[in-house]
């Protein structure tokens, strides 16, 4: 855990440091209005989770700021101070997957409840990209943490589509990750399944965004991520496959 932890508070340091010649060309104002996109999305996501398959869900979709407060897709926040290229931000994350058990012995299943990961972070918005770093306590039931460091790149191709490429890791804590993957002695007579419990664990994912102009303000976003499971948790025996897979479309206008 510990070396984990020096990974991104490291780079953080880096991000914050070097920037300091050209602190003048960082925006202290915050918007008065609604600045970034409002729109519906539908999201799609397999954990890979017992006999669950596909799970979709038609939800709002959001990535703006409005003086202090943002909404970044699954995370909602405010900005404290000023960072760096960015701010210390107390950010909670909001999680569309279905943590859900089900047997293919018996079928019984198990609920988990949603986590409810409330922390601090920081997104800093550099001329080489952006970094986000995370770190989160789950308030459900978990009781475990949370640790985000996440970059995206932008580039712009033909006719002024967007493609953002996006690279990272997660870690969960051994409490985050036993609730979620675990399986304790009387789930195991319940369900069938071998008793497991799950130790800390990184999680390496790899994503990318595409923003397609349509008319006027009008954009269309499609997302598609994959996240490849640490050894902890792939060994658990809820685990179908080695990663699990989130996407989404969404249509959304742009405020500026």
């Amino acid at each position: 855990m510990k070396l984990f932890l020096r990974v991104p508070i490291y780079l953080l340091i880096a991000l914050l440091s070097a920037p300091l010649y050209a602190m003048d060309d960082v925006p202290d104002s915050l918007p008065d209005h609604v600045v970034g996109d409002i729109g519906v999305a539908v999201y799609t996501s397999n954990l890979h989770i017992g006999t669950e398959g596909t799970q979709s869900l038609f939800l709002p979709y959001a990535f703006f700021d409005y003086q202090r407060f943002f909404v970044r897709i699954d995370e909602v926040g405010i900005k404290t101070f000023k960072m760096g290229y960015g701010y210390l931000e107390v950010i909670g994350k909001i999680n569309l997957d279905t943590y859900k058990v089900k047997s293919p012995f018996n079928g019984t299943s198990i609920n988990r409840s949603d986590p409810i990961p409330l922390g601090l972070g920081t997104f800093q918005e550099t001329p080489i990209g952006g970094f986000f770093v995370n770190a989160y306590h789950d308030f459900g039931k978990s009781k475990g943490a949370l640790y985000e460091f996440l970059y995206f790149a932008e580039l712009e191709t033909y006719k002024k589509i967007v493609v953002y490429p996006q690279v990272g890791v997660e870690r969960q804590s051994s409490q985050y990750a036993n609730y979620y993957y675990g399986i304790n002695t009387g789930e195991s007579q319940l369900t069938g399944y071998n008793a497991y419990s799950v130790s800390a664990t990184n999680n390496l994912l790899a994503g990318v965004m595409v923003e397609i102009p349509v008319i006027d303000s009008w954009y269309v976003n499609i997302y598609g991520k994959r996240k490849w499971m640490g050894n902890a948790i792939n060994n658990s025996p809820v685990m179908n496959r080695s990663f699990q897979d989130n996407v989404f479309l969404a249509l959304a206008y742009r405020f500026k």
